[in-house]
């Protein structure tokens, strides 16, 4: 497998770079780059691991996720600090917004816009737009066998915008 493209890995996760703006097909980028047995990791897998009982200190740490601000009244993100993921199997939100996950360690960044998130905003679903960055993806990587889609539940904004 080609692990070397793995930016972080924990568990059934993996970090990818990718160069794709928000209209491209992430799904097939973790397919093709780390196998059948990998898709495009959803919210519902991040929060299927956090229910189970899962670290998201270790899920952080482990995949590096950086924070998203220098300080949470700035109303820029760092670049490339966010992973881009699915929600419900879907790339993306309201036009050309692609969602994905943040790191806010329980203080959510002035004007973001909020669609779900875990442990009182350590981990947040946002969405947004743009090129580049990082894709979470999830699987085994010696499978030959697809990964079960994950569970769908209903993102609900709680603020910004």
């Amino acid at each position: 497998m080609p692990k070397k493209q793995i930016a972080a890995s924990y568990k059934n996760f993996h970090v990818l770079a990718h160069n794709l703006d928000e209209t491209g097909d992430l799904k097939a980028v973790c397919k093709e780059t780390l196998g059948i047995g990998v898709r495009l990791a959803d919210w519902n897998d991040i929060l299927a691991y956090y229910r189970e009982g899962g670290s998201l200190e270790d899920f952080i740490a482990a995949l590096e996720i950086p924070l998203e601000y220098v300080n949470p009244n700035d109303t820029d993100p760092i670049p490339n600090t966010a992973y881009r993921i699915s929600m419900n199997g879907e790339l993306i939100w309201d036009g050309d917004r692609h969602y994905f996950v943040a790191r806010h360690d329980h203080t959510k960044r002035a004007g973001f816009l909020a669609h779900d998130d875990i442990d009182d905003y350590h981990l947040t679903l946002g969405s947004w737009f743009g090129k580049g960055g990082f894709a979470l993806c999830y699987g085994d990587l010696d499978s030959t066998v697809a990964p079960p889609e994950p569970d769908i539940t209903e993102p609900v904004q709680t603020s910004g915008g």
